[in-house]
């Protein structure tokens, strides 16, 4: 083959070789070339592929790919099973960047091995630009697909020419098909929100002056007339004069994080606005158990603004203190009773110094207690209306049945029906003064508002009743705050002989104080009173009149104010509504000397 037609051949594969895009399809426009270098006939080649080692065979003949690569005899490059198939040539060339071996066997020797070696160099050539180009095909396959997932494009202008090269997902931004205008700066400025562009070539040309790099936040209009908000960055590069002459950089679509900022804000807010409006104080506390943060109802409640002091300032003990009417400190100085209701808070970054926060929910306890107390008061009088519909039913429906056993002439019924009609309503006052929470009736409780009025009537006969003569005078103070009452224990001392009642008081202080000045011998005592009861007289007395006897006269049955009275001081407690008889021996037996 003479050196022009090899030359041609070269040419022939270079042209061949500049048009093939991939690494497989430099191999197969390359092997005829290779074949028709030689002038031996039947030429084997032998190329691996991406999908394995490839056999090309003239004349049908196949060969094992591996022999050759496993035969390392370099004084006869020829497997032995390869001549016997009539090969006589071999050449083996590595495939740069492929992992892989060319290998080409002729059955006759090259005849030109120096065009075989630049035919070999040039696909070499032809190879690593194909791979450079798939390299780079792929990288900018990755890098739209990366932009379009960040929904990031970037930009290069050549000031100069005033051309722009946008990538595809910037022109996907700005809502056109990519490559579809050349994005100028007048084009681009077209497409800035109007009240935008003057910041934005405000900023431009600073950076021009400066070199400076910057980063904005710009308002785009789409075709479709939507809104969409950028976040752009860029950098001017200079020439050797410091002219500018390109600017390049990024946009983002920051469209969703601006929305979701300004609903979060409003979200916020709105918030605030609820908290503030709410009817409880509300302190946010940290870490330091300070308060961080408070609504305006805290500064209402506590008199001041609580941020950064102690809650042990606010709240001393907290949190031992309980959580219903809690003592605390108005930073007024006033104090405080509130309601206190607590709660975790788990901040949105839990990894900063107030990664534990406390809600603290205060109310003013105050009205909630006074509105307790009314209902108490309420619950009392619903239950002294009760009360009074059973005395109605019990003891006044007794006493008309009395009186009319009166009007028959039923004696013997009457004192029954009064018997039973007593006896009834000591139980009833045995039932209300049950003690409530373990306490039972103390020195006080019975004093009464008002003096008790049995209401007018005649002076009833004496009891006729003949117990043993006191052998000498002695005088008595009779205390009731019923005037009927004392006027009938009046006329019965009076009428038994020995006995003088030198006089008459209707309250506890009135008794202590005519004890004191009359030195009574014997004490008729009542036990419910005004301003001062007989529990609370009954010690004064005694230690006004040395020696003094006391006979209790109560209207209630109850056994614990017996023991009570006794323990005051008291000789005897009878029972209203005994017989008077039973009255005037307890009274000889205690004034009458002993024997």
């Amino acid at each position: 083959m003479n050196s022009t037609t090899q030359a041609g051949q070269l040419l022939g594969l270079a042209g061949a070789l500049a048009g093939a895009p991939t690494p497989d399809d430099v191999l197969g426009a390359a092997l005829p070339v290779l074949l028709s270098l030689s002038a031996a006939e039947g030429a084997t080649v032998l190329t691996p592929t991406s999908d394995g080692p490839r056999v090309s065979a003239h004349a049908g003949t196949e060969l094992d790919h591996d022999a050759v690569l496993q035969h390392d005899d370099t004084a006869d490059p020829v497997p032995p099973a390869w001549r016997a198939e009539g090969i006589a040539q071999v050449v083996t060339h590595p495939l740069p960047g492929l992992a892989g071996t060319l290998v080409l066997a002729w059955s006759g020797p090259v005849t030109d091995p120096t065009t075989l070696d630049l035919a070999l160099a040039t696909v070499d050539a032809a190879l690593a630009r194909a791979q450079a180009e798939e390299r780079l095909a792929d990288l900018a396959t990755r890098v739209d697909s990366a932009q379009q997932l960040a929904n990031m494009g970037d930009y290069d202008w050549h000031i100069a020419t005033n051309t722009n090269k946008w990538s595809d997902q910037l022109f996907r931004i700005y809502g056109h098909e990519p490559q579809s205008f050349m994005p100028s700066y007048e084009k681009f400025l077209s497409l800035i929100h109007a009240d935008d562009r003057d910041r934005i070539t405000a900023l431009h040309r600073h950076a021009y002056a400066t070199g400076e790099p910057f980063a904005m936040i710009e308002r785009i209009v789409r075709p479709d007339g939507s809104l969409r908000y950028l976040s752009s960055n860029g950098e001017v590069l200079m020439d050797d004069q410091g002219q500018p002459v390109r600017m390049r950089g990024t946009c983002i679509d920051i469209t969703d994080r601006v929305l979701a900022d300004r609903e979060r804000e409003r979200v916020a807010a709105r918030f605030q606005g609820l908290v503030d409006s709410a009817p409880d104080a509300i302190l946010l506390v940290g870490q330091e158990q300070r308060v961080l943060e408070a609504n305006q109802r805290a500064l209402q409640l506590l008199g001041g603004d609580p941020q950064g002091i102690s809650i042990e300032d606010i709240l001393p003990g907290w949190p031992d203190g309980g959580t219903s009417a809690v003592g605390a400190s108005g930073l007024d100085g006033r104090s405080l009773l509130l309601d206190v209701i607590t709660m975790d808070v788990d901040p949105a970054d839990d990894t900063g110094p107030d990664s534990a926060l406390l809600a603290l929910f205060l109310r003013d306890a105050q009205p909630r207690l006074d509105g307790e107390a009314v209902a108490a008061r309420l619950g009392e009088a619903q239950l002294r209306r009760r009360q009074a519909l059973e005395i109605n039913d019990n003891v006044v429906q007794g006493l008309v049945a009395a009186v009319y056993a009166l009007d028959v002439g039923q004696t013997e019924a009457s004192l029954s029906y009064l018997d039973r009609t007593l006896s009834a309503a000591r139980a009833m006052m045995d039932d209300l003064l049950d003690p409530l929470d373990g306490i039972g009736l103390q020195p006080g409780d019975l004093v009464r508002t008002s003096a008790a009025v049995i209401g007018p009537q005649d002076d009833p006969a004496p009891e006729e009743v003949e117990p043993a003569q006191l052998q000498r005078s002695h005088s008595v103070l009779v205390v009731d705050d019923a005037e009927d009452l004392r006027m009938l224990l009046r006329a019965r001392m009076e009428s038994y002989s020995g006995l003088t009642v030198v006089g008459e008081a209707a309250d506890g202080i009135a008794a202590v104080e005519m004890a004191s000045e009359l030195q009574p011998d014997l004490v008729l005592l009542d036990l419910a009173m005004p301003r001062m009861d007989g529990l609370e007289a009954l010690p004064l007395i005694r230690a006004a009149v040395p020696g003094v006897r006391v006979i209790v006269l109560s209207g209630f049955n109850q056994s614990t104010l017996a023991q009570k009275a006794l323990e005051a001081g008291a000789d005897h407690y009878v029972v209203k509504g005994g017989s008077m008889s039973r009255l005037l021996e307890l009274v000889d037996s205690l004034l009458e000397p002993a024997s």
